[in-house]
């Protein structure tokens, strides 16, 4: 066993001590034991940023078998089917819950409110699971559920928690984080631009990893001028030169890209001084995680080869997808496993995304063409408020077309040079529009769906005025 122990937590603007959560996973573990004489099967708990959860994690990782931590949103708690020997926990404020789970066929334990007695000393917290299951976030399809053993996470000092803990990202730069180094973790339910900029201020917290969304939401806000900001702030995604500069001229503190999976964890981050930190890039692989791009592991491109992204990592890749025991083993080649991610590398070993491999295509000359690379050249043009490039279905094979949001006249022969100056001839857009507003998703991002729709509909009737003409 593990000794692990819950860390302080700050949230809502009360502080809850180490001891205090102690006693409460205490008092839920010997509740459980209590019910469950021998060994269970698996366990699962709802995952939310909040002191309750933190208390259940530890409780429940006390007992030997492996954890399933379920989103809030039901959809994957169904599909796939939990395994039949499941056990759900639910928290007293999460016991409204019951009833879905019970549809699902799984068994419930809802826990009653408990009193958090001091931590005995004889029985100190401890980790014996074997490992947690935790799911995709389904960007590129259904939720799917991971399994991997437990093993220590990223250093930090005291963190201040925005991503869900209910997935990796989340999981290891927050509660394993903060546990292992005994630091003191904020917990924050739902990303609140006010609530983040008052932890910061607070300047008790050294490290904070976030989203760009997050990042350029704080630095947008309004503000009376410079702003204290962790020393380590960690972005997980594409961060655009024009965000780098307006974060570090907020809060005085690089952005430190990351790149991770939820079947390995944390891969690459930007740990270099303050001064070498190179926003565009998630820096350099972890010790212990190697990285190759490119169609074939065994034969890797040169630095700056665009590619799909490799990785190996016997220690730190997923046991299989799915739930123990019945668990899909990840396709590698060679120990060498793909990810749907594509990038490449620099010189100096540093890795830029540049999309995902279900968004990029090949040419008939077998060249790649990223949407993503396409997008990230035109950041910053004069004019221009955002650019969605995505690739269109056309007979004779797909296609590339942008279309970019401006409130004046867009130049398009102008953004053709623009482009030629910093990417290859088979990375060239076949078809540029522009629009004073992006069709957007709910949260903010552009419709892919709507761009492509609008932009294939333009092509296609410049294809036909062609063959008129």
């Amino acid at each position: 066993m593990i000794a692990c122990a819950p860390p302080p937590v700050l949230f809502q603007g009360r502080r809850w001590s180490a001891d205090q959560l102690a006693g409460l996973t205490a008092a839920w573990r010997h509740i459980l034991q209590a019910r469950w004489p021998a060994s269970p099967g698996p366990l699962a708990m709802v995952m939310l940023n909040d002191p309750q959860s933190v208390a259940l994690f530890f409780a429940l990782s006390a007992f030997p078998v492996p954890l399933i931590l379920l989103p809030l949103d039901l959809e994957p708690w169904g599909n796939p089917p939990l395994p039949r020997d499941t056990r759900l926990v639910l928290t007293p404020t999460l016991g409204h819950l019951d009833a879905e789970a019970s549809q699902l066929g799984i068994a419930v334990t809802v826990l009653p409110d408990a009193e958090a007695p001091s931590p005995s000393p004889s029985d100190p917290p401890s980790m014996a699971m074997p490992g947690v299951v935790v799911f995709t976030s389904g960007s590129t399809g259904l939720p799917r559920p991971v399994y991997r053993s437990t093993t220590g996470p990223p250093g930090g000092g005291g963190i201040i928690a925005t991503l869900p803990l209910a997935q990796m990202f989340g999981l290891n730069h927050g509660l394993l984080a903060a546990s292992i180094l005994g630091a003191p973790l904020a917990l924050v339910r739902r990303f609140d631009h006010h609530v983040v900029l008052g932890l910061f201020a607070s300047r008790e917290w050294r490290y904070w990893a976030g989203t760009p969304m997050m990042a350029d939401v704080l630095s947008r806000c309004p503000s009376p001028g410079p702003h204290p900001a962790p020393p380590a702030c960690v972005i997980g995604g594409h961060v655009s030169a024009d965000l780098a500069r307006r974060f570090a001229e907020r809060f005085g503190v690089p952005l430190r890209g990351a790149y991770g999976t939820t079947e390995v964890g944390t891969v690459t981050v930007d740990a270099v001084a303050a001064a070498d930190v190179d926003s565009r890039t998630a820096g350099r692989p972890l010790p212990g995680v190697d990285l190759r791009v490119g169609d074939d592991p065994r034969r890797p491109g040169p630095a700056g080869t665009l590619g799909r992204i490799w990785l190996s990592s016997p220690e730190s890749l997923m046991e299989g997808y799915g739930f123990p025991a019945h668990l899909e083993p990840p396709a590698t080649v060679d120990g060498w496993w793909a990810t749907p991610d594509v990038g490449h590398v620099d010189p100096l070993g540093r890795l830029t995304l540049e999309g995902r491999l279900d968004d990029c295509f090949r040419t008939d000359a077998g060249h790649v063409v990223s949407p993503g690379a396409v997008a990230a050249a035109l950041e910053g043009y004069p004019g221009l408020a955002d650019v969605a490039a995505v690739a269109l279905a056309t007979p004779a094979g797909p296609v590339l077309g942008v279309l970019v949001e401006s409130a004046g006249r867009v130049d398009a022969a102008e953004l053709r040079r623009h482009l030629s100056r910093s990417l290859p001839s088979w990375s060239q857009p076949r078809v540029i529009e522009a629009t004073v507003a992006l069709p957007r998703l709910s949260n903010g991002r552009p419709d892919r769906r709507a761009c492509i729709a609008w932009l294939e509909k333009s092509l296609g009737a410049r294809i036909s005025g062609d063959r008129e003409a």
